[in-house]
């Protein structure tokens, strides 16, 4: 999937100028957009009833058959994390004896899917309810070049700060000299809105062209300090 990057820095909103020390003190901020190209996303098998064998027996299967999905998709075991069964006991209360009841059993288990090629998303969300899994959480999206983009913003915003402390000191005949104190702010990231499901009976290859994932968001901020320089 093709990544579409927009880069806006945007000029700071608080701005300080010491006469007697010669500094600038200045906020720079940076954004970046990108479409994530990897997600996790969670899945589980979930039952109630009274005959805890044959719902253990079905929760083994579906769950079993969901990893035969992710082999012939070519998803590494590594990626794939299976947790043990939960089997909870319920109950009711009768209202005119206050008795607690056995009601049958609750029982689930939950799978973890690390998709690095987000094109499988649509594709493995619809084949695994054909494999039992009934219980799908919205994908948690991500983009494999983080690192890279954090990178860039601390870069991105220190420019936007220079630029900012050179628009304040140029009206005094001033020049800015070099930083004396640069904090930067953690990178912060909005995901997109929760992903569009849609029922589909169609091919896979339909499926995966109808999930719209938007874009991640990063914001970073610095505070930095320069010297002026007449």
């Amino acid at each position: 999937m093709k990544k579409f990057i927009l880069i806006l820095c945007l000029f700071t909103i608080s701005t300080n100028i010491s006469a007697q020390s010669s500094t600038v003190t200045v906020e720079g901020k940076a954004e970046m957009s990108v479409t994530p190209d990897q997600a996790i996303l969670n899945l589980g098998v979930e039952m109630e009833g009274r005959d805890l064998s044959a719902m253990t027996k079905r929760v083994a299967e579906a769950t079993n058959a969901f990893l035969r999905l992710t082999d012939d998709m070519n998803i590494k075991r590594n990626d794939v994390m299976t947790s043990g069964v939960n089997i909870n006991p319920k109950y009711r209360y009768e209202n005119k004896t206050g008795r607690r009841i056995f009601d049958g059993y609750s029982i689930s288990r939950s799978i973890q899917v690390d998709i690095k090629n987000i094109n499988q998303l649509g594709s493995i969300i619809e084949r695994s309810v054909e494999q039992g899994i009934n219980n799908i959480s919205a994908p948690i999206f991500r983009v494999s070049q983080e690192d890279q983009i954090i990178q860039s913003l601390h870069s991105l915003a220190v420019e936007d700060a220079l630029k900012r402390a050179g628009a304040l000191v140029d009206p005094l005949n001033a020049t800015v000299g070099k930083a004396l104190k640069i904090d930067a702010s953690s990178v912060q990231s909005i995901a997109p809105p929760m992903m569009e499901m849609r029922a589909l009976d169609m091919s896979s290859s339909v499926a995966e062209q109808s999930y719209s994932v938007g874009q991640i968001k990063f914001n970073q901020s610095v505070l930095a300090t320069f010297e002026i320089e007449n």
